[in-house]
């Protein structure tokens, strides 16, 4: 097993930019923030997004700032390895699920260890996938009584998100790519078996 880099753990606060947050100016002003301190940062393990004290968003700022940091994620332009939300009351967690809806996207709500958004189809998957922490495709496919391939297509959406990592495995002796997904680091606190 190769040495694993050090992982960095960032934690930005939404606070930074007001308690009632509005328009999309300030939305995207607070995701060109996120992302300088990202690249700042080089290369981020877990990035915790912090909304404790925020009283309230309008969904013009939280599509701005979040709905559009969720797209760079997914595309590979944002180094956050590992994202969750922390801080979320009722409405701003209502807020920000309804972004993420309409959006097709989901996120870990780091607090609850749920997904947030369009997570009907990935909340069985994400909760499967924290009950056996490391795992393979295949095994969580067989976990959840699914094909391979609709398996992939649930990982590769949790890995976008930033709710799971994805590493390169030893593989097949005959060609294709393996790999193993686990949680990233301090997203799985408290997940204790009942």
């Amino acid at each position: 097993m190769k040495p694993q880099k050090r992982e960095t753990l960032l934690t930005y606060p939404v606070k930074e930019h007001g308690t009632f947050l509005a328009t999309r100016v300030k939305g995207a002003d607070a995701r060109r923030a996120l992302e300088e301190e990202l690249t700042a940062a080089a290369s981020v393990a877990l990035l915790t997004i912090d909304f404790g004290g925020v009283e309230a968003m309008t969904n013009s700022f939280v599509d701005e700032f979040l709905g559009k940091f969720y797209l760079s994620l997914a595309a590979g332009d944002v180094n956050a390895a590992g994202v969750r939300l922390v801080g979320l009351d009722e409405e701003t967690r209502e807020g920000v699920t309804v972004c993420l809806e309409r959006r097709k996207q989901v996120a870990v709500d780091g607090n609850i260890h749920e997904l947030l958004g369009d997570a009907s189809i990935l909340a069985d998957t994400y909760a499967e996938a924290r009950r056996l922490g490391e795992f393979r495709t295949a095994e969580l496919a067989e976990a959840l009584g699914i094909s391979l391939p609709n398996a992939n297509n649930r990982l590769k959406r949790l890995v976008e998100a930033g709710a799971l990592y994805r590493q390169r495995s030893a593989g097949p002796e005959r060609g294709g790519k393996e790999f193993t997904y686990r949680l990233p680091p301090a997203a799985g606190d408290g997940q204790g078996e009942a």
